[in-house]
C-alpha cells in the first residue's frame, strides 16, 4: 500500500475494473494501478479525476488530497465513513481540559526540541556547533516542564525555532543558504522545500487521524480556527525535524537537488520544478517508511507511519482514561 502522487495537470484519472487508470491529454495510457494498492491520492496542480473513481475511493475509505501547483495544501475529499463520534466526544472533553492540554503540550513540544537537537548534532559533520548552542534547547525543555499554560510552552518553542533555523542555516550548503523562515511565498529554495515537505506531512497526518476516527478540530496545542485541521498540526510538530528537515538536508547535501531544480514564479515565489517534485516526494515517502527506534521505552524499530498510528491509539486511550501520560511521545538518538 502506498500514496499515489500526481503532479502533472495534463493527466486524467478514471476507474476501470477496480483499477485506477491514468491517461494523458492524448488519451494515451500512462499508468494503471489496482485500487487496493493505494492508501490515498495526492493531486498537485490541476489533474482531473472522474466522479466514478471518486465514488469508489469514498467507499474504500481512500482519501483524496488537493494541493496547489507549489505544494500548498488546499483541501481533501473525505468519505465521512471513518468518524467515530464516541471517540470524538472523549477527545472534545480533553480539548476543554486545560490541565490535560498543558501536560500533552509538554510531552509533544519537549519531544520536538529534542529532535531538533539531535538533527543539528547529526548533520554537524565539521563541528560548527558548540555545546552552548544546544543549551538553549535544553534550558527550554526544563522550563517547559514547569510551565503553567500552553501559551507559555509555545513561547519557549517559538524562541527555540529562531535558534534552530539559525543553526540549521550554518549546516546548509552555500547554494541553499537562507535568512529565516519564509512560508507563503517561499523566498528561497530551502524554504520552498520545507513548505512542500510540511504540507505533505500535514496531509499524511490528516489521513492518519481520519482513519483513527478522531476529529481534526479538537486540538490540544494549536487553537482551532475555521477550516484548519489544528489537531493535525499538533501531531506533526514533533515530526517536522525527523521527517521533513532531515529529508531536505539530505537531498541538498548529497547534491540530489540543486538550484537548477527550482524556478521563480511571480505569484508563488521560489518553487520546485515538476521532475524535481517527483524526486522530493519519493525521498520523503521513503523517509516516512524507514524503520528506526522511535519510542524510547520500546527497543523495536518502527516506521514513522506505524509509530504515528501507535501515537493515535495512545491518544485514544489517553482521552478515554483522561490521562495525558498515556501518550507515546516520539524519540530519536543524538
Amino acid at each position: 500500500m502506498s500514496d499515489l502522487f500526481i503532479q502533472d495537470s495534463s493527466l486524467k484519472l478514471s476507474l476501470a475494473d477496480n483499477r485506477i487508470v491514468i491517461k494523458n491529454q492524448a488519451r494515451e495510457l500512462v499508468r494503471e494501478i489496482h485500487i487496493d494498492k493505494v492508501d490515498s491520492i495526492l493531486l498537485l496542480g490541476h489533474p482531473q479525476i472522474t466522479t466514478q473513481l471518486l465514488k469508489k475511493l469514498s467507499l474504500r475509505n481512500i482519501n483524496v488530497y488537493y494541493f496547489s501547483k507549489n505544494g500548498h495544501f488546499v483541501s481533501y475529499l473525505d468519505s465521512c465513513r471513518q468518524d467515530d463520534f464516541e471517540k470524538q466526544e472523549e477527545q472534545a472533553r480533553a480539548h476543554f481540559d486545560d490541565y490535560f492540554r498543558l501536560k500533552l503540550a509538554q510531552k509533544i513540544v519537549s519531544a520536538k526540541l529534542r529532535h531538533q537537537i539531535n538533527l543539528l548534532s547529526s548533520f554537524d559533520d565539521d563541528g560548527v556547533l558548540e555545546e552552548k548552542d544546544f543549551q538553549v534547547f535544553q534550558n527550554a525543555i526544563k522550563e517547559i516542564q514547569t510551565a503553567s499554560s500552553v501559551h507559555e510552552i509555545m513561547g519557549y518553542e517559538g524562541s527555540c525555532a529562531k535558534s534552530y533555523f539559525y543553526h540549521l542555516n550554518l549546516l546548509t550548503p552555500v547554494a541553499f543558504k537562507f535568512s529565516g523562515r519564509s512560508r507563503r511565498p517561499a523566498q528561497d529554495a530551502f524554504n520552498s522545500l520545507l513548505n512542500l515537505g510540511y504540507s505533505l506531512l500535514y496531509s499524511f497526518v490528516i489521513g492518519a487521524i481520519k482513519k483513527s476516527g478522531l476529529s481534526l478540530g479538537f486540538a490540544m496545542i494549536h487553537e482551532s480556527h475555521k477550516h484548519h485541521a489544528a489537531f493535525a498540526s499538533d501531531l506533526m510538530e514533533e515530526w517536522r525535524p525527523v521527517i521533513v528537515d532531515n529529508t531536505v538536508l539530505s537531498l541538498i547535501r548529497e547534491g540530489i537537488l540543486t538550484q537548477k531544480d527550482f524556478e521563480e514564479d511571480p505569484h508563488l515565489g521560489i518553487v520546485l520544478k515538476t521532475d524535481a517534485q517527483k524526486i522530493f516526494v519519493e525521498k520523503l515517502s521513503l523517509r516516512m517508511f524507514e524503520i528506526y527506534q522511535y519510542l524510547e521505552d520500546d527497543k523495536k524499530r518502527y516506521s514513522f507511519a506505524y509509530t504515528l498510528d501507535m501515537q493515535l491509539n495512545s491518544l485514544i486511550r489517553a482521552f478515554k482514561e483522561k490521562d495525558p501520560n498515556c501518550y507515546l511521545a516520539s524519540y530519536t538518538r543524538r
